[in-house]
């Protein structure tokens, strides 16, 4: 195997992986093994190669794309771009990683738990010789974040040393035992308690009687004893399957599973009405789609893209340049990004990938700066690559509403700029109607001499998002159309709000708005963007790149709907504008939100390499959405324990606009010398959640998780 790395002119070549430990990919880090020239390394070998071969024709410079290869890996997703010796090498690996990437994702949560037990314990053993002896164990529960009294550690190590090992006179645990002593730690009295109250004894519990819990205390009254047997069959290890009855792991295993997680299920596929026009959707967007850094010299790169595209994204941004050639570029222009070729875009990252996550359209909103003769090419590009991909049905003159998202299925919309249509014959057109012409025939002249012609061939492929600039709400009342949208700096947007919310909200019920970061945001930091879903704003633009607060409520509030990347806007932002978001609302139905922190598991340190105490946790629950729902609550410290600490601390929360909220847990190291750290968290939308007792699986600002830390709470909601 030959790995290229870095400066792909030069083709370094390293004879042996093995011998290269910078190269090292954890199997748990790869995201994704694609075959071919697919990456930015491959596409500047692609480009050198033709080059030489041009200068060159009696000398051929040859890399078989079929034996090339690579690994996505990382939260970067960084490449690490291999050649093997032929294409039947590479296709083995290929398959073989992706046959691991499917098996490690389809673990349960107790299997992924013990695996990460099994590498905490690998780490652990210095002398790699597979056992652990009292004060190693005890050095690792340090780690793990767990401080118990020690002659409890002592009596609970003795009983999992089930096979007696010893080493050096003294008793060891092997990996297995580890397994079972560290669970036998985690013994979960508040799942005990609800066992017990359930069960005719506490060791064991029947198909009736979990139905009888389930139906009662997680709120579905439709669960059948059939489906409490199904899950006794999956969860149950122990011979008690047999007869059709769980134990108490096993039942801690059901609570913990994805089916009673606070998501609610049934949301993670789609389950909205996805026929009504696209202005009354949410769409998840991205700003600078191509940067993966900072926004003065920031890398440009169809990672981005396909990064995005995989999370959902239905939106994504091309800024186009003249480039070398003749063939158009990508990048954020008048600074020191690198630049990448237009099509290579389209080739490798939108044609391939626009489906990937969701089968609804894709808008390509393209910020158009090339020459006539270079908008041609990439009109040409846009059907030579996509082809029927593209949706190219014209736009009726009569059209009141844009099609839905169900009707746009696997279709790309071009969003862009369109020239103007050539003008009617004013002799049958009426007085006022001639006049009427003559001011737009101005305006129009007036807008040429600030903005470049739209080519031809470019222009006809925009129809249902064509951009046009914004005057005023009250233009956009009288002469917009459906398909005409406008973008708004987030300042602009801000300014609407606090002065117009009303109108911008009837506005968007018609018309689609794109907002995007303000050109101050150099280090790819993003805005708020509840204030602009409150009224209805569509296409909300972020830096995708970033890994702040503001892209994680993104990817938690378009976590619902199966991550489409479209979610229906509530009816009153759909509405004929009787809504008025700055409106007190009084004569409004609340929703009432009870919420129990009861306990935590495995809450992680703040930085893993640093010696020191445990940690000292206690959890933050916000609400986001309407101004008038925006509350916080937290729960006290508990000290010394990130093991298995316990709340059991109720929180109420009145909702006046439920349909715009969102639940936000956040949980903290509490610091006297500090900052309070963040240690994991987790958001969804109220709408999504699920009452009863559930697990929250804690993720970080990137939506990965921090595992195996949850949270154990009860929901209640009237």
């Amino acid at each position: 195997m030959e790995a290229i790395v870095e400066e792909p002119v030069a083709a370094k070549i390293y004879p042996q992986l093995e011998e290269t430990p910078e190269f090292r990919v954890v199997i748990d880090d790869i995201v994704e093994v694609r075959k071919g020239w697919k990456t930015d390394t491959f596409n500047k070998i692609e480009r050198t190669v033709r080059k030489k071969n041009m200068k060159s024709p009696d000398r051929k410079h040859v890399i078989d794309e079929a034996a090339c290869f690579s690994v996505i890996h990382g939260r970067s997703k960084q490449s690490l771009d291999l050649v093997a010796p032929n294409a039947e090498v590479a296709d083995l690996w290929v398959q073989g990683l992706g046959h691991l990437i499917t098996v490690l994702d389809g673990l349960q949560q107790e299997e992924r738990f013990e695996r990460w037990l099994k590498q905490r314990f690998q780490e652990a053993d210095l002398d790699g010789n597979g056992s652990l002896n009292f004060d190693e164990c005890l050095i690792l529960l340090k780690q793990l974040n767990a401080k118990l009294p020690r002659d409890t550690v002592k009596r609970l190590f003795h009983i999992a040393n089930i096979n007696t090992n010893s080493r050096n006179d003294e008793q060891v645990l092997d990996a297995e035992e580890f397994v079972i002593f560290y669970m036998n730690l985690m013994s979960r009295s508040e799942i005990k308690e609800l066992f017990t109250r359930y069960s005719k004894n506490d060791k064991e519990m029947n198909a009736q009687e979990l139905c009888h819990f389930i139906q009662t205390e997680q709120h579905c009254k439709d669960f059948t004893v059939e489906q409490c047997n199904t899950l006794i069959e999956t969860f149950e290890d122990s011979k008690l399957k047999v007869v059709g009855k769980v134990s108490f792991i096993g039942f801690t295993s059901i609570l913990m599973s994805k089916q009673f997680e606070i998501f609610n299920l049934s949301h993670t596929v789609v389950y909205q009405d996805m026929t009504n026009p696209l202005p009354h959707y949410y769409i998840a967007s991205s700003h600078n789609t191509y940067l993966t850094g900072n926004q003065l010299r920031g890398e440009s790169s169809v990672e981005g893209y396909i990064d995005a595209l995989k999370r959902g994204c239905r939106c994504v941004e091309l800024d186009c340049w003249d480039g070398p050639d003749g063939d158009p570029i990508v990048y954020h222009g008048y600074t020191l990004t690198t630049k990448i070729l237009f099509r290579d875009v389209l080739v490798d990252a939108i044609k391939p990938y626009a489906f990937y996550a969701s089968e609804y359209p894709v808008i390509l909103s393209l910020e158009n700066h090339c020459s006539e003769r270079q908008q041609e090419v990439l009109a040409k590009h846009f059907c030579d690559v996509l082809g029927d991909m593209l949706y190219t049905e014209p736009v009726s003159e009569d059209m009141l509403f844009l099609p839905s998202p169900e009707a746009l299925k696997k279709k790309i919309i071009v969003k862009a700029k369109k020239e103007a249509p050539a003008e009617k014959d004013s002799e049958s057109e009426s007085e006022e109607e001639q006049e009427a012409i003559k001011v737009a025939l101005n305006m129009k002249s007036y807008n040429q001499q600030k903005t470049k012609v739209v080519a031809e061939g470019l222009s006809s492929l925009v129809n249902i998002c064509q951009a046009v600039h914004f005057h005023s709400f009250e233009e956009a009342k009288v002469s917009g159309k459906c398909h005409q949208m406008s973008s708004f700096s987030e300042t602009k947007a801000e300014d609407l709000i606090e002065k117009s919310a009303k109108d911008f909200v009837m506005y968007n019920a018609r018309q689609l708005s794109r907002i995007y970061p303000s050109g101050k945001r150099t280090g790819s930091s993003n805005y708020k963007p509840t204030p602009l879903w409150n009224v209805g704003c569509q296409i909300v633009a972020l830096n995708y790149q970033s890994s702040r607060r503001p892209i994680f409520l993104n990817e938690s509030k378009f976590k619902q709907n199966g991550g489409c990347g479209y979610v229906l806007k509530p009816k009153f932002l759909c509405g004929n504008g009787d809504y008025d978001p700055d409106a007190v609302i009084k004569h409004r139905p609340s929703a009432q939100l009870k919420l129990t922190i009861i306990s935590g598991q495995h809450i992680p340190k703040a930085n893993q390499d640093l010696e020191g105490e445990v940690v000292d946790p206690y959890v933050t629950v916000k609400i986001i959405g309407h101004p008038a729902d925006e509350q916080k609550l937290k729960t006290d410290i508990i000290r010394n324990n990130g093991f298995n600490p316990r709340w059991n601390e109720e929180m109420n929360f009145s909702l006046k606009v439920p349909e715009l909220a969102m639940v936000h847990f956040i949980v903290k190291d509490s610091s006297t010398t500090g900052k309070d750290a963040t240690l994991g968290m987790y958001a969804l939308p109220f709408s999504s959640m699920q009452q009863g007792y559930r697990h929250i699986y804690l993720v970080d600002y990137m939506g990965s998780l921090v595992s195996p830390a949850t949270l154990f709470v009860h929901v209640s909601i009237k």
